[in-house]
């Protein structure tokens, strides 16, 4: 396993995490359409990395060097995304 697959594959994660805290962070400090269109964001462009994981996982594997590293990177953002969900969706709703 390549110690490079490893520090892209953090370094993925906390920039997923980074600009899903942004998002969230300009969601919490503004109102209206504008909050609600942040607030949709969010979970958003973290489920779009979560998919550029799964597609990273799948090159990683196809060169048979160190996929399991994306593998477990895709499944934490994955699930991240579904918790991220499930929490904007009643701040949308109420």
């Amino acid at each position: 396993m390549s110690t490079d697959q490893r520090k892209s594959a953090a370094l993925h994660v906390g920039v997923t995490f980074a600009i899903g805290f942004v998002l969230l962070a300009i969601a919490v400090n503004t109102t209206g359409t504008v909050n609600t269109a942040f607030l949709i964001a969010g979970p958003v462009a973290v489920g779009l990395c979560t998919v550029a994981a799964m597609a990273r996982t799948v090159l990683a594997w196809r060169a048979n060097d160190g996929w399991q590293v994306w593998q477990g990177a895709s499944i934490f953002l994955l699930a991240t995304t579904v918790v991220w969900v499930f929490g904007a969706v009643p701040a949308l709703v109420a």
